[in-house]
């Protein structure tokens, strides 16, 4: 955003606070305020303070909701300018890319070696326990979904980012897959979110399948896939940009997307114990989103243990329970790590660092 176009964003905020001033004005002369303040309005209410005290009141009363300001100033600089805040950077119509794939790190050098580093001992410490691994890095949406930015200056780190891991990590012996090799590009990407489309996901869980079955061979499971009528969805990025409620008229229209689920035919009765699934995945929003389990536990025939949250980052919920909850993998096969790229050049959490064994 230029420096003109950032001084008419602030133009235009500075006038939509004079316009919320002269509402909060225009509602504290009206009859009930009024009221409210003449019943005060004595010397021994004004030095006692009782006169303020109603004063702080209605004005909290008179004042717009601060929600709605954000909303009409979001709005405003996205459709004027295309700033979508210091979060989010607009590309093409309609697209949205989280600044966190744009702009450039410090220090990724050094953190893309750490990890490295961590990765390996993740390896050791799974094979210690005769448990399979694989490992499925997310390229950024910057990358794959590079020709929906038109225009948007990306910063040298996406592609560095991902050749220092793949050089760095093609050594150690870890299974890993490669999605980028016949990803839908853009279609693979929701527009307002930072996650995969269901066509990505349905993509990316159908190459972990393969490399599941080489591993511990195929699943003998059961699955059926169920796909509802597509529906709007908000995305996470519209949500950061503070478009979300300002959408039908200044931001980009939701992505449409199905809810996916799955139903598995156990074997055993009701009252038999039913054993824990042999395949868990642990990852980060990528493999809560877009239905990836879904997809990944029809394409493998396997029934798949969710243990992956919000934020893991590189290796936060795989670390997590490999450090808390080890009794927890005893029936476990197999493990699917995933995590976005973009972790690999933030510094390392407290968790990975412990688990590294690096007291600072």
């Amino acid at each position: 955003m230029t420096t003109l176009a950032r001084t008419l964003a602030t133009l235009a905020f500075l006038a939509l606070m004079l316009v919320g001033l002269g509402f909060v004005a225009a509602r504290l002369s009206g009859p009930e305020s009024r009221e409210a303040l003449a019943a005060v309005a004595s010397p021994a209410d004004i030095l006692e303070g009782r006169f303020t005290a109603v004063l702080d009141k209605q004005v909290v009363a008179a004042l717009p909701k601060l929600t709605g300001l954000d909303d009409i100033a979001s709005g405003l600089a996205y459709r004027l300018f295309g700033d979508a805040g210091p979060l989010v950077r607009a590309g093409c119509p309609g697209w949205l890319f989280y600044a966190d794939e744009i702009v450039e790190p410090r220090e990724r050098e050094a953190h893309v070696a750490e990890r490295i580093r961590l990765a390996a001992k993740i390896r050791d410490h799974l094979a210690a326990r005769n448990i399979a691994l694989v490992v499925l890095p997310v390229p950024d949406k910057a990358l794959l979904a590079g020709d929906r930015l038109c225009g948007l200056p990306v910063a040298e780190l996406a592609a560095r980012r991902s050749a220092a891991w793949w050089e760095g990590s093609r050594g150690l012996g870890l299974d890993q897959v490669e999605i980028a090799p016949g990803f839908p590009d853009a279609d693979g990407f929701l527009r307002t979110d930072t996650h995969w489309s269901p066509l990505g996901a349905k993509h990316a869980a159908a190459r972990v399948a393969e490399h599941v079955a080489r591993k511990i061979g195929a699943g003998t499971q059961k699955v059926t896939l169920k796909e509802s009528e597509p529906h709007a969805r908000v995305g996470d990025l519209m949500r950061l940009a503070g478009l979300e409620r300002s959408w039908p008229w200044s931001g980009p229209e939701p992505d449409q997307v199905p809810d996916v689920s799955v139903a598995i035919a156990r074997s055993g009765g009701l009252i038999d114990d039913v054993p824990a699934p042999a395949v868990v995945l642990a990852g980060s929003s990528f493999s809560r989103n877009s239905g990836f389990l879904d997809y990944l536990q029809a394409a493998s025939s396997y029934e798949v243990a969710q243990k992956s949250a919000d934020g893991s980052g590189f290796a936060g919920q795989l670390l997590e329970f490999l450090m808390n909850e080890p009794e927890s993998l005893a029936q476990t096969r197999l493990i699917v790590w995933e995590f976005p790229m973009r972790a690999l050049t933030r510094p390392l959490t407290e968790t990975e660092r412990r688990f590294l064994g690096d007291p600072t």
